[in-house]
């Protein structure tokens, strides 16, 4: 880039310019959890680094890229960038996980999140999501987590269990109906309850339901360093299909 740039943001992108015109953007995402991630277009290293500086020059720009998209890769590491983590693609047969049985859900109450109110469900979302490799810090706003549920939400495949006991939400699964097909969002044992079957029995809930509808298969993905969620997953039959790189550029 020889030409002196002119960047501005427009809503939820920035623009960069030079005399010829409009020669890249960034389209920019503040995430529940405090990262701020950007997507360039083109992905050119000398761009993208102008980009960033004028996007956070306080704070750490996230992007992902394909585990396949190594000249990505190359190229976002030449604008600064380095990986962080890695998460892997699965796919899941949906028969292996419809056929475990409610037996760890005995004494629970088990609903669709409006049973117990969106909004309580929304916080628990919060501190499980708080446990999950790379979304540490998960706030979401009732506005964002509508926005979310909007068009992709289904209550029979979004079991909730909640314990009357002890007054708290042992777990939760959640599967989003996505066009292209079910997505698994979210399998999900709150601590207190780890190690007692609760989010197979929750998975095998929502599954079910998958199967009477047709379904065969499901896709989701997995941070590589969550050991108890990759064990799950494999008990249910998954494959791994392949995965995506977070890569961050710290200012």
């Amino acid at each position: 880039m020889k030409k002196p740039l002119e960047i501005k943001q427009i809503e939820d992108r920035w623009e960069a310019r030079d005399s010829t015109g409009l020669v890249g953007t960034a389209h920019v995402w503040d995430r529940p959890d405090g990262k701020r991630f950007a997507w360039f277009d083109p992905v050119d290293a000398e761009l993208i680094a102008a980009l960033c500086a004028r996007i956070s020059a306080h704070r750490p720009v996230h992007t992902l890229a394909d585990v396949h998209e190594t000249g990505l890769q190359r190229r976002l590491a030449a604008a600064g960038f380095v990986g962080e983590r890695y998460e892997h693609d699965w796919t899941l047969p949906v028969a292996t996980a419809a056929g475990w049985d409610e037996a760890a859900l005995a004494g629970f109450v088990v609903g669709p999140p409006e049973r117990f109110g969106m909004d309580v469900v929304r916080r628990f979302d919060d501190a499980v999501r708080a446990d999950i490799p790379g979304l540490r810090g998960w706030r979401s706003s009732a506005e964002f987590w509508a926005d979310e549920h909007a068009a992709v939400y289904d209550p029979a495949v979004y079991p909730v269990a909640w314990d009357p006991v002890a007054g708290r939400f042992a777990g939760m699964v959640r599967v989003w109906m996505v066009e292209s097909g079910p997505r698994l969002g979210l399998v999900c044992a709150a601590r207190p309850y780890r190690g007692r079957g609760v989010a197979a029995a929750l998975l095998g809930v929502a599954f079910r339901v998958l199967r009477e509808r047709g379904h065969t298969k499901v896709v989701t993905e997995c941070d590589s360093a969550n050991m108890g969620s990759k064990a799950l997953l494999e008990k249910a039959g998954g494959t791994i299909i392949g995965g995506t790189v977070e890569l961050v550029r710290h200012p």
